[in-house]
């Protein structure tokens, strides 16, 4: 920003028309080359799904066949009766018909795939009874998941555990079991085992055609291992740790996902993702986002050559019209700078039919209705210069006769009410009726006017006797405002509760004020339940609002401003009171400079509201 600044004008519009010219063309290079880019990956993606599709209907063939040769062989007669009769009759000859059994398995059975590794025959607490590989007879499988997860079929189904290790073969493969049922009674006797070598579901991975340089199609288990082969890793399948975006995105929300991600070797690549639920696998097919880009460099160079050419054409023809159009603008600034040294009224000379001459035209104007202006507001400042101070003298003097009149009125008043107590307390019950109502009225009417007196000496008070603000705990002016107030509190059995309140900055006796006056007031105009009394605080921004809310008598809406003018009452004698509470808290409040205000309904209850800057601002 600032080397924009130091440039010339001429310079800046060059800047400008070069900006100008080459913003469509960037802007349409950049646009068609998304619109390539996002057309290339739509087409990448379909190539890949049609893979991924493809090799998942290979996979799932597979899987569904491992699921039929066992349950085949569950239902095979003579293994149903012979694992049968080595279950019920234990004499001699049982280690004969397990023999038989073992032969039988490897000579009738194991040949029928090459992808079988053992065939295992379990009884239903796990042990073995009968294997193609005899060192794993009489082992216990109860603890693997191939049995737990078999035992639970019923016949005619089968369990197909995910390709993982299987610790009883020390090898990694893929396990399936079925249960076997008695020819006779229809209950399980065993459970067979046939374990495959996870090797067919390679030969469907590694084939890469039509994938390009760096396309691979890959498996990966419910525990994050790559199951095939790898085609850039060597010794990769179930060594492999795949813990990138799609894998997480299946496990955690059953969601597959296409689009652009970093693989399992941090490089982005276009994939896609595809989840087989019943076999615990997933398909991942993927290129390289560098290879499957690539056609997009040619649009780029092409791009960046456009941008060449374009700029230089505009810089030739800007630097011309930055020529014809700066000197005038030079004028125009020499100009503004003898206006702002104070030579209102100074003329710019330009003779051009164009905008800048129209421009300069309009600045001489300007120039000339300034000076004018110029002159009548020096005439304003010294007419308001002479209103401002006498506003503060007549201010000063009212505050002062207020004070003063209030003061000097105590004596004479104070005589007063002192003569008619005497005459009270001398002719009562010397005189008629009516002289002793008319004492007592003169009595009341010298007590009432005292108090008024009293009153505006407090009001007069708040900002020629206030202390100067400092940090002040409104929790602690809560309590002594409910200590200053506790006959009365008792008195009416009221109930008063807060929230917790701020530290502010604050005259600590003049906000005292506050808080009595207004739970005074709230305890003063109840109705007839007992007075209930909540006092809050909440921050906005710069400022603290404090709220007073009772169940009282409410007033109407359209008297809440008038209930802080000075001696104002909405209420009659029956409320003690002279109406000078709320003003002083207003004239308080002001001098904080604050705000307060009423919010009430008759029948329902009055909340006071007045706020307090925070300490700072």
């Amino acid at each position: 920003m600032k080397l924009y600044s130091s440039l010339s004008f001429k310079s800046k519009l060059l800047l400008f028309a070069l900006c100008i010219s080459l913003i469509p063309v960037v802007a349409i290079t950049t646009v068609h080359y998304l619109t390539a880019r996002s057309a290339l990956k739509n087409q990448i993606l379909e190539k890949l799904t049609a893979i991924a599709e493809s090799k998942v209907l290979h996979v799932e063939e597979i899987m569904e066949r491992n699921i039929i040769r066992v349950m085949g062989f569950s239902t095979d007669g003579f293994i149903r009766r012979r694992l049968e009769r080595v279950l019920r009759k234990k004499d001699p000859f049982t280690q004969g018909r397990v023999r038989r059994l073992n032969k039988y398995l490897s000579k009738n059975k194991l040949p029928l795939s090459e992808h079988i590794l053992a065939i295992i025959l379990v009884d239903k607490q796990g042990k073995v009874i009968s294997a193609t590989d005899k060192k794993l007879i009489s082992m216990d499988l109860s603890d693997q998941e191939v049995f737990k997860q078999g035992t639970k079929k019923g016949y005619g189904e089968a369990y197909i555990g995910q390709p993982q290790y299987f610790s009883p073969l020390h090898v990694n493969c893929i396990v399936a079991s079925a249960p076997i049922v008695s020819e006779y009674s229809k209950e399980k006797i065993g459970l067979i085992i046939n374990v495959y070598n996870p090797a067919s579901l390679n030969r469907i991975t590694v084939d890469y055609i039509g994938m390009g340089e760096t396309g691979e199609v890959y498996l990966v288990n419910r525990d994050k291992i790559m199951i095939t082969e790898s085609r850039f890793i060597d010794d990769a399948p179930f060594k492999q740790i795949i813990d990138i975006e799609p894998v997480r995105r299946i496990l955690d929300r059953n969601e597959e996902m296409t689009g652009i991600y970093p693989d399992y070797m941090n490089v982005s690549v276009v994939g896609i993702s595809r989840y087989m639920p019943k076999f615990g696998l997933i398909l991942l097919a993927e290129t390289y986002t560098t290879e499957a880009f690539a056609p997009l460099r040619a649009l780029g160079i092409t791009a960046v050559t456009l941008l060449v050419v374009g700029a230089v054409l505009v810089t030739l023809v800007g630097i011309s019209f930055a020529t014809l159009t700066s000197e005038p603008i030079k004028n125009l600034t020499e100009a503004a700078k003898k206006i702002s040294n104070g030579s209102f009224g100074y003329k710019v000379r330009i003779q051009r039919g164009d905008e800048i001459g129209i421009l300069a035209d309009s600045f001489n104007i300007m120039s000339r209705e300034l000076a004018k202006f110029i002159a009548n507001l020096k005439r304003s400042e010294k007419e308001l210069l002479r209103h401002s101070t006498e506003l503060k003298r007549s201010n000063e003097e009212l505050q002062h006769f207020a004070y003063v009149a209030s003061h000097d009125l105590q004596e004479p008043l104070r005589m007063i009410s002192s003569y008619l107590q005497l005459l009270e307390r001398r002719y009562r019950n010397k005189l008629d009726t009516d002289a002793e109502e008319f004492i007592t009225y003169a009595v009341d009417g010298a007590n009432r006017l005292q108090t008024m007196i009293n009153g505006l000496l407090e009001y007069s008070r708040v900002d020629s006797r206030g202390k100067s603000f400092e940090l002040v705990d409104c929790e602690t002016l809560f309590e002594r405002a409910l200590l200053n107030l506790e006959v009365t509190i008792k008195e009416n059995s009221t109930t008063i509760t807060h929230d917790t309140l701020p530290t502010v900055m604050a005259d600590s006796s003049q906000l005292l004020q506050v808080f009595q006056n207004l739970i005074s007031n709230a305890i003063k105009f109840h109705g007839t339940e007992p007075p209930r009394i909540h006092i809050s605080a909440r921050r906005n921004e710069n400022e603290w609002i404090f709220s007073v809310h009772d169940n009282g008598i409410g007033i109407e809406p359209e008297y809440t401003k008038q209930l802080f003018n000075i001696f104002k009452r909405l209420h009659g004698r029956e409320y003690p009171g002279i109406g000078l509470g709320l003003s002083i808290c207003k004239k308080i409040i002001n001098r904080h400079n604050g705000r307060i205000w009423l919010e009430s309904e008759p029948g329902k209850g009055s909340t006071f509201y007045f706020t307090i800057p925070v300490h700072g601002t």
